[in-house]
C-alpha cells in the first residue's frame, strides 16, 4: 500500500512540477544549447516506456527465451536490439526495430552497445 501512496505522489509532484520545469528548461537552454537536455529527456521517457508496457512489450514483441522489456535502466531500443541480435523478435517488434532503423540507421543495433 505504501508503495501505491508514493506513486500516486510521485505522480502528483510530475504533474505540478514537470512542466514548470519542462518550460523553464528550455527557455533557460535556449541560450545555451538544449540538445543534451532533448536528448536526456527522450532517454527518460523511453525507459519509463519500458517500464511501464514490459507486459503488453513482452507478449508482442518479444519471443520465448529472449531479452525481457522491463528493466528501468534499458530503452526500449536496447532490448530490441538485444533481441534483434538473439533473433527473439515477433512481427511486431521487428516492424518497430525496422521503423527505428529507418529513422536512424542502425539505431536498434547502436542502442545495445
Amino acid at each position: 500500500m505504501i508503495n501505491f501512496l508514493l506513486l500516486l505522489l510521485a505522480i502528483l509532484l510530475f504533474l505540478i512540477f514537470g512542466t514548470t520545469g519542462f518550460v523553464y528548461s528550455i527557455v533557460w537552454r535556449m541560450m545555451r544549447s538544449a540538445s543534451v537536455y532533448f536528448w536526456q529527456i527522450a532517454i527518460a521517457i523511453d525507459e519509463l516506456g519500458n517500464t511501464i508496457c514490459q507486459d503488453l512489450f513482452n507478449n508482442t514483441m518479444r519471443a520465448k527465451g529472449g531479452h525481457k522489456f522491463g528493466n528501468s535502466d534499458e530503452t526500449i531500443s536496447h532490448v530490441l536490439g538485444k533481441l534483434k541480435k538473439e533473433n527473439k523478435l515477433l512481427p511486431l517488434g521487428k516492424a518497430l526495430a525496422w521503423i527505428l532503423n529507418k529513422i536512424d540507421e542502425n539505431h536498434v543495433e547502436d542502442a545495445v552497445k
